[in-house]
């Protein structure tokens, strides 16, 4: 068995989906994906190429480039994962996150606020990917008219930062749109506007990226954010890895991995005419639609009679209970269909319906299609957008 060592940040939540990419790419084949997660300043890489003797490596390298110059892996074929775009030299092959794209799928997002003034808060690092991403955000805000604020508190990480970050948030105008760099900055953003009282979503809409679900399911209010095709990525450095496999003197070749989508929660839901009870209703149809729940479940958590529950819901979102309930279960279906690996015949009672009919009965009078022929009409635009030139962006906004 030929292995193939995957250099992995403990820190990244992203990296079990991106080694399963790899692992998709090589099933048919003799080789073995073996992680190594740890703190880069604490391993000797080429002690542990030493030990494995892999035939390939994937280095995942956000911000650790120093620990994985190119003269470590010598000719063995290395792809670079999340490397600075404007190192040149001797790195021939990466794979590269769309942070151009991330950043303007977010503008469209909060732009659809409708608010005056929009900010970004980076990463306390002054890393290529928080540069690219607050560039491309401000050029999107201030392309539609409104104002752009940033916010660089000079410090790093640490109790300097987080209370210039609360100051900031006092002095920015309200009600204001929000991004985050990552959803941990998005988890600190959030935790100063509790500690200054500053009210999500209404004063700030705050928005992060990655769709950590450890963070953003678990945030109060839940936090909205991007979701990268992170499984997509593992995917494409095993098929440039593989290139090299084949050919030693393959032409070196760049990828960028796009985005599935805006995963919605409640730090970026607004409604006109507010209802506690109501919020926490559709918070709570959310989080528990697929679980099979019904009306009355609903009715109960609000603590009030059917009828009230349903004008009340009616008056704040335009709707019924019912209906946000489906919407939630169809949602969640499509997101399943995006999948190829995703057997259609086991979607239905992973998102709550009783019976796979009936799921196939409410796909076709939603989308006037059947769940094979969505998903056939879904994989062709989507190798379309990818079949561009090479480098071209690829974004898929759910």
């Amino acid at each position: 068995m030929k292995t193939v060592l995957f250099f992995a940040s403990a820190t990244r939540h992203s990296c079990r989906k991106r080694v399963a990419g790899v692992q998709r790419y090589f099933s048919n084949s003799d080789i073995q994906v073996q992680v190594v997660e740890s703190n880069y300043h604490h391993i000797n890489v080429k002690k542990v190429l030493d030990f494995w003797h892999p035939v390939g490596c994937i280095a995942e390298c956000g911000s650790d480039m120093n620990e994985f110059r190119p003269e470590i892996f010598g000719k063995l074929p290395t792809v670079y994962l999340d490397r600075d775009p404007s190192l040149r030299g001797k790195i021939r092959f990466s794979v590269n996150a769309d942070l151009k794209g991330s950043a303007e799928i977010a503008a469209k997002e909060l732009l659809s606020l409708d608010f005056e003034n929009y900010a970004f808060v980076g990463f306390p690092l002054p890393l290529f990917w928080t540069k690219e991403r607050e560039k491309a955000f401000c050029e999107a805000i201030k392309l539609n008219g409104r104002r752009c604020h940033v916010f660089d508190s000079g410090a790093k990480p640490g109790i300097r930062r987080l209370e210039a970050l609360r100051k900031w948030l006092r002095e920015l105008p309200k009600p204001c749109g929000i991004l985050a760099a990552f959803d941990g900055t998005a988890e600190e953003v959030l935790a100063a506007c509790s500690h200054e009282n500053i009210r999500v979503p209404e004063d700030f809409a705050v928005m992060g990226i990655d769709n950590n679900e450890e963070i953003c399911e678990n945030t109060k209010p839940t936090l909205s954010s991007i979701c990268p095709d992170f499984e997509k990525a593992g995917f494409l450095c095993g098929e440039l890895l593989d290139k090299q496999l084949r050919d030693p003197k393959a032409k070196g070749e760049n990828r960028t991995f796009g985005i599935l989508g805006v995963v919605k929660r409640r730090s970026t839901t607004i409604f006109k005419h507010a209802d506690v009870k109501v919020t926490a209703a559709v918070e709570y149809i959310r989080t528990h639609a697929t679980e099979g729940i019904g009306v009355g479940d609903v009715v109960a958590q609000m603590g009030c009679s059917r009828r009230t529950a349903e004008v009340r819901f009616m008056n704040m979102i335009g709707h019924s209970i019912q209906t946000e309930i489906r919407n939630v279960r169809m949602a969640t279906a499509m997101a399943m269909l995006r999948d190829p690996r995703q057997a259609i015949d086991g979607i239905a009672h992973l998102c709550g319906y009783k019976s796979d009919s009936t799921l196939r009965y409410a796909f076709k009078a939603n989308t006037s299609m059947s769940m094979r022929e969505w998903r056939k009409a879904f994989c062709t635009v989507t190798a379309r957008r990818r079949g561009g030139r090479q480098g071209a962006r690829e974004v898929l906004q759910a």
